[in-house]
Protein backbone atom coordinates (compact mmCIF):
# COMPACT_ATOMS: atom_id res chain seq x y z
CA UNK A 1 0.00 0.00 0.00
CA UNK A 2 1.22 3.34 -1.19
CA UNK A 3 2.41 5.85 1.02
CA UNK A 4 -0.78 8.36 -0.07
CA UNK A 5 -3.18 6.04 0.03
CA UNK A 6 -2.94 5.82 3.58
CA UNK A 7 -2.31 9.12 4.43
CA UNK A 8 -5.55 9.54 2.57
CA UNK A 9 -7.10 6.79 5.13
CA UNK A 10 -5.54 8.24 8.44
CA UNK A 11 -7.24 11.64 6.49
CA UNK A 12 -10.71 9.89 6.37
CA UNK A 13 -10.66 8.36 10.09
CA UNK A 14 -9.45 12.58 11.19
CA UNK A 15 -12.93 13.83 9.24
CA UNK A 16 -14.98 11.28 10.69
CA UNK A 17 -13.30 11.95 14.59
CA UNK A 18 -14.49 15.64 13.92
CA UNK A 19 -17.87 14.92 12.93
CA UNK A 20 -18.11 12.51 16.00
CA UNK A 21 -16.81 15.00 18.08
CA UNK A 22 -19.02 17.70 16.67
CA UNK A 23 -22.16 16.30 17.87
CA UNK A 24 -21.15 16.41 21.65
CA UNK A 25 -20.53 19.94 20.91
CA UNK A 26 -23.51 20.79 19.21
CA UNK A 27 -25.02 19.76 22.60
CA UNK A 28 -24.65 23.73 23.82
CA UNK A 29 -23.95 25.84 20.55
CA UNK A 30 -25.08 26.43 17.15
CA UNK A 31 -22.87 24.74 13.96
CA UNK A 32 -21.87 28.15 13.07
CA UNK A 33 -20.74 29.07 16.28
CA UNK A 34 -19.16 25.75 16.43
CA UNK A 35 -17.27 26.75 13.03
CA UNK A 36 -16.17 30.10 14.44
CA UNK A 37 -14.56 28.02 17.38
CA UNK A 38 -13.38 25.30 15.63
CA UNK A 39 -11.71 26.96 12.36
CA UNK A 40 -9.73 29.67 13.55
CA UNK A 41 -8.44 27.12 16.73
CA UNK A 42 -7.32 25.62 13.82
CA UNK A 43 -5.51 28.26 12.37
CA UNK A 44 -4.02 29.13 16.06
CA UNK A 45 -2.43 25.09 15.76
CA UNK A 46 -1.00 25.72 12.77
CA UNK A 47 0.36 28.93 13.26
CA UNK A 48 2.26 27.92 16.90
CA UNK A 49 3.65 24.92 15.19
CA UNK A 50 5.04 27.37 12.07
CA UNK A 51 8.34 28.11 13.70
CA UNK A 52 9.37 24.32 14.21
CA UNK A 53 7.44 22.88 10.96
CA UNK A 54 7.28 26.37 8.30
CA UNK A 55 9.90 25.59 5.79
CA UNK A 56 9.64 29.00 3.48
CA UNK A 57 12.52 27.72 0.79
CA UNK A 58 10.73 27.58 -2.12
CA UNK A 59 7.52 29.73 -2.02
CA UNK A 60 6.41 32.44 -4.36
CA UNK A 61 3.67 35.22 -4.15
CA UNK A 62 1.67 33.12 -7.08
CA UNK A 63 1.64 30.33 -4.97
CA UNK A 64 1.23 31.79 -1.79
CA UNK A 65 -2.25 33.61 -4.09
CA UNK A 66 -3.55 30.59 -4.85
CA UNK A 67 -3.61 29.10 -1.97
CA UNK A 68 -4.72 31.74 -0.22
CA UNK A 69 -7.56 31.52 -2.99
CA UNK A 70 -8.17 28.06 -2.39
CA UNK A 71 -8.87 29.10 1.75
CA UNK A 72 -11.68 31.36 0.54
CA UNK A 73 -13.96 28.34 -0.81
CA UNK A 74 -12.22 25.60 1.31
CA UNK A 75 -12.76 25.03 4.44
CA UNK A 76 -14.79 28.56 4.79
CA UNK A 77 -16.98 28.36 2.09
CA UNK A 78 -17.79 24.54 2.11
CA UNK A 79 -18.42 24.98 5.60
CA UNK A 80 -20.78 28.10 5.34
CA UNK A 81 -23.20 26.24 2.63
CA UNK A 82 -22.92 23.04 4.83
CA UNK A 83 -24.78 24.94 7.56
CA UNK A 84 -27.37 26.58 5.27
CA UNK A 85 -28.00 22.93 3.86
CA UNK A 86 -28.39 20.85 7.24
CA UNK A 87 -30.29 24.28 7.92
CA UNK A 88 -32.66 23.93 5.08
CA UNK A 89 -32.97 20.21 4.72
CA UNK A 90 -31.19 17.90 7.74
CA UNK A 91 -27.73 16.42 7.42
CA UNK A 92 -29.19 13.64 5.89
CA UNK A 93 -30.17 14.34 2.86
CA UNK A 94 -27.34 17.51 2.85
CA UNK A 95 -24.46 14.52 3.83
CA UNK A 96 -25.63 12.39 1.00
CA UNK A 97 -25.04 14.81 -1.92
CA UNK A 98 -22.08 16.27 -0.25
CA UNK A 99 -20.55 12.81 -0.91
CA UNK A 100 -20.88 13.76 -4.79
CA UNK A 101 -17.27 15.89 -4.25
CA UNK A 102 -15.28 13.01 -4.92
CA UNK A 103 -16.70 12.99 -8.71
CA UNK A 104 -16.26 16.27 -9.03
CA UNK A 105 -12.63 16.48 -8.69
CA UNK A 106 -11.98 13.04 -10.37
CA UNK A 107 -13.59 15.45 -13.44
CA UNK A 108 -11.17 17.91 -13.03
CA UNK A 109 -8.33 16.34 -12.32
CA UNK A 110 -8.84 14.35 -15.78
CA UNK A 111 -9.95 17.76 -17.74
CA UNK A 112 -6.67 19.84 -15.70
CA UNK A 113 -4.03 17.77 -14.77
CA UNK A 114 -4.62 14.92 -17.33
CA UNK A 115 -4.70 12.40 -14.68
CA UNK A 116 -5.55 9.16 -16.59
CA UNK A 117 -9.48 7.68 -16.32
CA UNK A 118 -9.08 3.88 -15.32
CA UNK A 119 -12.39 1.91 -15.29
CA UNK A 120 -11.33 0.67 -11.79
CA UNK A 121 -10.80 4.28 -10.61
CA UNK A 122 -14.54 5.25 -11.98
CA UNK A 123 -15.86 2.08 -10.67
CA UNK A 124 -14.33 2.36 -6.76
CA UNK A 125 -15.53 6.39 -7.69
CA UNK A 126 -19.36 5.67 -8.15
CA UNK A 127 -19.14 2.91 -5.63
CA UNK A 128 -17.78 4.55 -2.94
CA UNK A 129 -20.41 7.38 -3.47
CA UNK A 130 -23.34 5.09 -3.67
CA UNK A 131 -21.78 3.47 -0.21
CA UNK A 132 -21.36 6.92 1.76
CA UNK A 133 -25.14 8.04 0.11
CA UNK A 134 -26.28 4.83 1.65
CA UNK A 135 -25.09 4.81 4.59
CA UNK A 136 -25.91 8.66 4.98
CA UNK A 137 -29.59 8.18 4.07
CA UNK A 138 -32.43 7.49 7.15
CA UNK A 139 -35.32 6.44 5.98
CA UNK A 140 -36.84 7.97 9.33
CA UNK A 141 -36.50 11.46 8.16
CA UNK A 142 -39.53 13.48 7.98
CA UNK A 143 -41.12 14.20 4.68
CA UNK A 144 -39.45 16.83 2.28
CA UNK A 145 -40.42 20.41 3.43
CA UNK A 146 -37.67 22.41 1.17
CA UNK A 147 -37.71 23.37 -2.44
CA UNK A 148 -36.04 21.29 -4.70
CA UNK A 149 -33.83 24.81 -5.95
CA UNK A 150 -32.31 23.87 -2.24
CA UNK A 151 -30.38 20.53 -3.48
CA UNK A 152 -28.31 23.21 -5.12
CA UNK A 153 -26.52 23.91 -1.91
CA UNK A 154 -25.07 20.84 -0.50
CA UNK A 155 -24.59 19.87 -4.41
CA UNK A 156 -22.37 23.27 -4.88
CA UNK A 157 -20.57 22.32 -1.37
CA UNK A 158 -19.57 19.41 -2.86
CA UNK A 159 -18.13 21.16 -6.20
CA UNK A 160 -15.85 23.62 -4.35
CA UNK A 161 -14.56 20.65 -1.98
CA UNK A 162 -13.99 18.09 -4.88
CA UNK A 163 -12.11 21.18 -6.92
CA UNK A 164 -10.37 22.69 -4.11
CA UNK A 165 -8.80 19.56 -3.95
CA UNK A 166 -7.82 19.58 -8.07
CA UNK A 167 -6.31 23.67 -7.70
CA UNK A 168 -4.46 22.12 -4.45
CA UNK A 169 -2.69 19.08 -6.48
CA UNK A 170 -1.70 21.85 -8.96
CA UNK A 171 -0.46 23.99 -5.90
CA UNK A 172 1.50 21.62 -4.46
CA UNK A 173 3.48 21.07 -7.76
CA UNK A 174 4.46 24.61 -7.72
CA UNK A 175 5.66 24.50 -4.09
CA UNK A 176 5.70 21.12 -2.35
CA UNK A 177 4.76 22.38 0.99
CA UNK A 178 1.85 20.99 2.34
CA UNK A 179 2.35 22.33 5.78
CA UNK A 180 2.41 25.75 4.36
CA UNK A 181 -1.03 25.09 2.34
CA UNK A 182 -2.67 23.87 5.04
CA UNK A 183 -0.93 27.14 7.30
CA UNK A 184 -2.26 29.28 4.23
CA UNK A 185 -5.54 28.19 4.04
CA UNK A 186 -7.06 27.88 7.75
CA UNK A 187 -5.50 31.33 8.49
CA UNK A 188 -7.87 32.66 5.53
CA UNK A 189 -10.85 30.47 5.94
CA UNK A 190 -10.17 31.37 9.72
CA UNK A 191 -10.87 35.06 9.15
CA UNK A 192 -13.78 34.52 6.79
CA UNK A 193 -15.84 31.78 9.13
CA UNK A 194 -15.61 33.97 12.04
CA UNK A 195 -16.90 37.44 9.74
CA UNK A 196 -19.87 34.81 8.76
CA UNK A 197 -20.18 34.06 12.47
CA UNK A 198 -20.87 38.18 13.32
CA UNK A 199 -23.78 37.78 11.43
CA UNK A 200 -25.91 35.81 13.13
CA UNK A 201 -29.47 36.30 14.20
CA UNK A 202 -30.88 37.33 17.39
CA UNK A 203 -32.55 33.85 17.96
CA UNK A 204 -29.26 32.03 17.89
CA UNK A 205 -28.12 29.92 20.62
CA UNK A 206 -26.47 31.98 23.66
CA UNK A 207 -22.66 31.04 24.05
CA UNK A 208 -21.92 28.05 26.07
CA UNK A 209 -18.00 27.77 27.11
CA UNK A 210 -18.87 23.77 27.48
CA UNK A 211 -18.82 23.60 23.68
CA UNK A 212 -15.05 25.20 23.69
CA UNK A 213 -12.94 22.30 24.35
CA UNK A 214 -15.19 19.94 22.05
CA UNK A 215 -14.79 22.36 19.23
CA UNK A 216 -11.01 22.86 19.62
CA UNK A 217 -10.69 19.13 19.42
CA UNK A 218 -12.90 19.08 16.23
CA UNK A 219 -10.37 21.96 14.89
CA UNK A 220 -7.37 19.40 15.14
CA UNK A 221 -8.93 16.67 14.15
CA UNK A 222 -10.14 18.81 10.69
CA UNK A 223 -6.99 20.33 10.39
CA UNK A 224 -4.73 17.12 11.27
CA UNK A 225 -7.10 15.67 8.17
CA UNK A 226 -6.44 18.36 5.54
CA UNK A 227 -2.82 18.49 6.33
CA UNK A 228 -3.04 14.56 5.69
CA UNK A 229 -4.85 15.28 2.52
CA UNK A 230 -2.62 17.84 1.51
CA UNK A 231 0.18 15.50 1.77
CA UNK A 232 -1.04 12.57 -0.34
CA UNK A 233 -2.44 14.98 -3.01
CA UNK A 234 1.53 16.07 -3.07
CA UNK A 235 2.79 12.75 -4.02
CA UNK A 236 -0.91 10.37 -4.90
CA UNK A 237 -3.16 11.32 -7.69
CA UNK A 238 -6.55 13.19 -7.14
CA UNK A 239 -8.54 10.04 -8.43
CA UNK A 240 -6.73 8.19 -5.99
CA UNK A 241 -6.89 10.40 -2.97
CA UNK A 242 -10.09 12.20 -3.44
CA UNK A 243 -12.31 9.13 -3.42
CA UNK A 244 -10.83 7.61 -0.21
CA UNK A 245 -11.29 10.91 1.87
CA UNK A 246 -15.05 10.55 0.95
CA UNK A 247 -15.31 7.72 3.20
CA UNK A 248 -15.42 9.94 6.15
CA UNK A 249 -18.90 8.69 7.14
CA UNK A 250 -17.72 5.00 7.86
CA UNK A 251 -15.67 6.42 10.45
CA UNK A 252 -17.97 8.45 11.87
CA UNK A 253 -20.73 5.77 11.89
CA UNK A 254 -18.04 3.50 13.48
CA UNK A 255 -17.07 6.02 16.15
CA UNK A 256 -20.37 6.66 17.02
CA UNK A 257 -21.38 3.21 17.68
CA UNK A 258 -18.20 2.62 19.49
CA UNK A 259 -19.16 5.54 21.75
CA UNK A 260 -23.28 4.09 21.65
CA UNK A 261 -24.37 7.79 20.06
CA UNK A 262 -27.55 5.51 18.90
CA UNK A 263 -25.81 4.58 15.42
CA UNK A 264 -28.24 2.06 14.30
CA UNK A 265 -26.61 -1.09 12.09
CA UNK A 266 -29.06 -2.24 10.10
CA UNK A 267 -29.32 -3.92 6.35
CA UNK A 268 -28.95 -0.02 4.97
CA UNK A 269 -25.59 -0.09 6.86
CA UNK A 270 -24.32 -3.12 6.68
CA UNK A 271 -25.18 -2.36 2.77
CA UNK A 272 -23.10 0.78 3.10
CA UNK A 273 -20.40 -0.44 4.50
CA UNK A 274 -19.96 -3.35 2.10
CA UNK A 275 -20.51 -0.98 -0.83
CA UNK A 276 -17.85 1.51 0.45
CA UNK A 277 -15.19 -0.93 1.55
CA UNK A 278 -15.21 -2.65 -2.22
CA UNK A 279 -15.06 1.06 -3.82
CA UNK A 280 -11.99 1.28 -1.78
CA UNK A 281 -10.71 -2.13 -2.70
CA UNK A 282 -11.60 -1.37 -6.59
CA UNK A 283 -8.67 1.77 -6.56
CA UNK A 284 -6.28 0.06 -4.65
CA UNK A 285 -6.05 -2.59 -6.98
CA UNK A 286 -6.29 0.16 -10.08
Amino acid sequence: MSSPIVLAVLAAFLFGSATTLSKFGLRYVSPRTGAAISVPATALMFWLAAPFALDPAGWNWQVVALFAAIGVFFPALVSILNFEATQRMGATISSAVTSTSAAFALLTAILFLDEPLTFLIAAGTLTIILGVTTLSWDNRTSPRQWASWVLLIPLLGAAVRGNSQTLMKYGLSLWRNPFAATLICYTVSALIVWLASRRQTAGARAFDTRAVPWFAAVGFCNGSGLFLTYQALQDGAVGVVSPIITTAPLFTLLLGRLLSLEERFDARVVLGVIATVLGVVLILVH
